[in-house]
């Protein structure tokens, strides 16, 4: 957790300055990023340790707290955006992560599509070497029965 919120504050870091210096969000795309993955990454776990029976109120304390703790940075950064970025910034910003999230989301389940297309052709492999075999095994009996080795 704590590596998301150092990694989270880093990249927001960096976007501040590049919008305190006038530059365009494109400059600054990967950092951008990094945060959207973040973010991403800490609500994932936190859902997931929510579906556990067993977990402890103080984890979930803390990471509520870092969840709490980026959203308020990225309500700063979308001020300075409006107050010292050029028109639209915001909106171009909102947009961008729209888009940067869609785009995980759909490689995370293309891979997911082709582990489970490797995993379909792996046990088709397995079970037609499966029924070779056991027609090999079949037929070498049935040799042993009527030649009578």
């Amino acid at each position: 957790m704590l590596v998301e919120l150092a990694a989270f504050s880093a990249a927001a870091k960096t976007v501040a300055k590049a919008i305190q210096a006038g530059r365009e969000l494109s400059t600054v795309a990967t950092s951008i990023g990094k945060m959207a993955e973040s973010k991403d990454a800490l609500q994932t776990r936190l859902s997931k340790k929510k579906n556990r029976q067993l977990s402890s109120v103080e984890a979930e304390y803390e990471e509520f707290m870092a969840l709490e703790e980026i959203r308020q940075a990225e309500e700063d950064l979308l001020k300075m955006m409006v107050y010292q970025g050029r028109i639209g910034l915001k909106d171009d910003f909102i947009k961008f992560q729209v888009e940067n999230r869609r785009q995980r989301k759909e490689a995370e389940q293309a891979a997911k599509k082709a582990q489970q297309e490797r995993n379909e052709t792996i046990l088709a492999i397995a079970g037609i070497a499966g029924m070779f075999l056991l027609t090999l095994a079949a037929i070498g009996a049935l040799i042993y029965f009527v030649k009578g080795f």
